[in-house]
């Protein structure tokens, strides 16, 4: 498990951009009520990701 999340920390990190993007486009268009729930929820996952990346990068740099 942990040498998987050190080869995908990068993948994370890009996936949380991109859904920090996605949320902030949501949360500035004036589309629908939903538009709220959707860009909490897409921050939400950008968190999660942005952690799993930040996870990642620390376990390819460890020592040994």
């Amino acid at each position: 498990m942990r040498r998987w999340l050190a080869r995908l920390s990068f993948s994370f990190i890009i996936i949380a951009c991109v859904l920090a993007y996605e949320a902030y486009k949501t949360m500035h268009a004036q589309e629908s009520a939903a538009a709220g729930p959707r860009a909490m929820l897409l921050a939400a996952g950008a968190a999660v990701a942005f952690a799993l990346g930040v996870a990642g990068v620390r376990e390819r740099h460890r020592p040994g």
